[in-house]
């Protein structure tokens, strides 16, 4: 059964390799063949491979065909929906999700955000809203946070906004179902009964699945110190509620009952209350995982049966696949299984049992103290190559946090929150009780997370990983899947010693890297020396508060191996392009800012961009063209523009200068055959002068854009502009990033598009150069 289930997992994994999903024909001429195999015992492996590859892919077509259609692209729909999960709310916005129920023609999921509501909707209610719709789409960067894949994976079609107030509005007499009623009451009960802070947060997390109440700076405390897990229903909850059902059970009916029913007995109300908690937790992946565990074991027991004790995992994997394939895209999915499997392999291994001299009760003590060390060093050990690979850390306390906070999590926080949450009505007074029991208990533990991720040594970030190191990446599974004693063993700690210091190379002498990023509406391009680093420009902000500095380029530039900007230019002060600079001098060590205008937040020093200035970098030369020193340009025009040579090869960094100051760069005579060239503006007609395009000459021009921005940059007659003037044109907003090496001996190298170069299934077909 086990070799059954990994073939088959096989088989779906292995269609993420494609990077354009086939037509449905290929799947159905493939089932057919499949078919065919099935009589054929010695090649069950491979039937298992074809048929995970077939679920899967006809599972994916469905969610593709899903998506919005083009025809509604960018256009104000009124639809009535229900509203799913619990709104996240923050300063002046709630972001949710949808259910239309009167359009069969729209997505069967959609995330909309809503900035300044008249009213925060609930979970379970029904909305005739008025929303302006689009593709599910994200930013593409190397190493970059793949949103489009978090949408898919999560089955939603279509996300947008809410537009119109007065026709937005709750519909009367439409009632929440059951579930979505208790767990509502359950969160009221939470928020008025206990203070609005992280320990209730994290309460009605593991109460009911509610886990809109973690901010992000939570989650990243949790993922530094490795406990995550803990702050939702996971399958260790699960288990825990069967583990104490069936206790309470034993004990109500132990008057009543013969020992063999008994047990029965028992086993039912186990598997009922695991059922119960997993439904109110919306059947998460780890969830459903534990729930079909105890089924499956239920039932082996229940007609007295034997099953190895594999079946019990790989059954539960199976069904879930079969019933919602793309659910093993999951994180949680990959992360849940994995971490069973390793108790599976390390929980039976011989520990020899300790007789110290102050007695046995002692040495039962330290033995158990030493199981569960082992448990948790395995799990460090067996799951690092997933946390590497999925989120680029090593939470290195996480074994010594765990062993402290998980006995006071599961034998206290756990059942606390259940009683409370069972004991309502006429025994609600009790209840809350519990539950502010189980509110100083998480806050203890959060004291104690919070004291353990302020050490420098508790979690490591690792760089952007290379094939090969990838593959360096997987070698610490040896100490999880050989025995003790075995040769070998030890290599886990050379193969993770290796990947936390690895850091990609820096380009080659008189070489140049750049890098224009995916920042939606903005502008963001990172130059990459041999010895030395810059960034021009910093993204946009958002009006919810966060920005491409925070989202895009910190990770970017840690993936990459930047730890410090030599240099941090900044064109002039609009948001798109300045709405990063606080996050970024925050985030990394930083040298010099220079400015077109000054920025009025950013505590440092900023000096004035002024025609002429240059340095030299490892033979790369940087020349400041505009603005001149006292100028008296404003605005767009104030904008910092960079020259870049190397030998020959040119590289221009425009900002969103216009026509007036392109006019006057080419008059100066600044402005010379050029290979690369950022666009101006973002393609705008106010920039783009012919004067200007013809006298770069450029090879190739990029487009830094939003995809389906509301001002329609770049504009096509733009566009054809450069194109006529021999230039190749590429947009962020169709490529992803773009990323070129320019060299002083070989020139201009070959562009890498993100969205080509990581082309996933789940994502639109990429557009190249023309």
């Amino acid at each position: 059964m086990l070799l059954l289930c990994l073939c088959t997992l096989t088989g779906a994994y292995s269609l993420a390799i494609i990077p354009v999903l086939p037509p449905p024909i290929v799947f159905q001429a493939l089932l057919i063949v499949t078919l065919g195999f099935l009589p054929l015992e010695k090649l069950r492996p491979v039937t298992c491979f074809l048929i995970g590859f077939i679920a899967i892919g006809f599972s994916a077509s469905q969610q593709r065909a899903d998506q919005l259609d083009d025809v509604f692209q960018g256009m104000s729909l009124t639809f009535s929906a229900r509203i799913e999960d619990f709104p996240v709310a923050d300063a002046d916005s709630v972001h949710f999700l949808a259910t239309p129920l009167d359009r069969e023609d729209l997505p069967r999921r959609i995330r909309l955000s809503w900035f300044h509501p008249a009213a925060i909707p609930s979970i379970g209610e029904t909305w005739r809203l008025h929303a302006r719709l689009r593709k599910p789409r994200g930013y593409a960067n190397p190493g970059g946070f793949d949103f489009e894949g978090w949408l898919f994976r999560q089955r939603i079609g279509a996300t947008g906004y809410v537009e119109d107030d007065s026709h937005s509005y709750r519909i009367q007499g439409e009632a929440p179902g059951l579930l979505d009623r208790m767990r509502t009451r359950f969160v009221t009960r939470v928020t008025s009964g206990l203070p609005a802070d992280d320990a209730t947060a994290v309460l009605m997390a593991i109460g009911v699945g509610a886990r809109h109440a973690i901010d992000r700076e939570q989650w990243d405390l949790y993922a530094r110190t490795g406990t995550s897990h803990l702050m939702a229903i996971s399958g260790l909850h699960v288990g825990l509620a069967a583990g104490c059902a069936y206790l309470i059970c034993w004990a109500l009916f132990a008057p009543f009952c013969l020992r063999r029913n008994l047990r029965d007995v028992a086993i039912g109300g186990a598997v009922l209350a695991a059922l119960a908690y997993a439904s109110l937790s919306g059947f998460a992946v780890p969830a459903r995982r534990a729930l079909l565990m105890a089924l499956v074991a239920g039932l082996v027991l229940l007609f007295r049966r034997r099953t190895r004790l594999w079946s019990l995992l790989a059954i539960p994997c199976l069904v879930i696949f079969f019933t919602d394939p793309i659910a093993i895209l999951a994180p949680g999915f990959k992360l849940s299984f994995a971490a069973v499997a390793i108790l599976f392999l390390v929980a039976g291994q011989h520990v020899r049992p300790l007789q110290p001299r102050y007695g046995r009760w002692a040495g039962t003590a330290l033995t158990a103290i030493i199981r569960l060390a082992r448990l948790q060093l395995a799990l460090l050990s067996g799951l690092f190559p997933l946390t590497v690979l999925i989120f680029g850390r090593f939470a290195l306390l996480a074994p010594l946090i765990n062993m402290l906070v998980l006995p006071l999590f599961n034998f206290v926080t756990v059942p606390l929150t259940l009683l409370g949450a069972v004991l309502d009505g006429p025994f609600a007074a009790l209840g809350s009780r519990m539950l502010m029991l189980a509110h100083s208990s998480v806050s203890n533990i959060l004291g104690l997370v919070a004291m353990a991720g302020e050490m420098e040594i508790a979690a490591y970030r690792t760089r952007s990983l290379g094939f090969l190191y990838s593959l360096v990446a997987l070698l610490p599974l040896v100490s999880v899947l050989l025995p003790p004693g075995w040769p070998g063993r030890k290599l886990a700690i050379v193969a993770m010693a290796a990947v936390l210091v690895y850091r990609p190379a820096p380009p080659p002498a008189a070489c140049l890297d750049y890098h224009v990023l995916d920042v939606g509406q903005g502008l963001a391009v990172v130059l990459r020396t041999s010895n030395h680093a810059l960034l021009f420009d910093t993204g946009p902000s958002f009006r919810n508060g966060s920005d491409t500095g925070d989202l895009v380029v910190l990770p970017f530039l840690y993936g990459l191996g930047i730890d410090r900007l030599d240099r941090l230019v900044i064109s002039h002060a609009d948001l798109d392009h300045a709405g990063g600079a606080n996050t970024i001098v925050a985030g990394v060590d930083v040298g010099d800012v220079m400015v077109g205008e000054a920025l009025p937040n950013i505590n440092r020093f900023q000096a004035r961009c002024v025609a002429g200035d240059q340095w030299r970098w490892d033979a790369v030369r940087f020349t400041i063209l505009h603005p001149r020193r006292n100028a008296p340009w404003n605005r767009n025009n104030s904008s910092c523009v960079l020259l870049v040579e190397l030998g020959q090869t040119r590289l221009l960094l425009t900002g969103d200068i216009e026509s007036p100051a392109e006019k006057l760069l080419v008059h100066r005579g600044k402005i010379d055959a050029t290979d690369v060239v950022v666009v101006p503006h973002h393609g705008s007609r106010t920039s783009s002068s012919k004067v200007f395009v013809d006298a770069t000459g450029a090879a190739l021009a990029i487009v830094s854009s939003g995809y389906r921005n509301r001002w329609g940059l770049p504009k096509p007659d733009v566009v054809a502009r450069w194109q006529a003037s021999g230039a190749d044109v590429l947009n962020t907003a169709d490529t992803g990033a773009v990323s070129q090496r320019l060299c002083r001996d070989d020139g201009a190298q070959g562009v890498s598009l993100q969205r080509l170069a990581g082309q996933k299934y789940w994502q639109e077909s990429a557009k190249g150069p023309p």
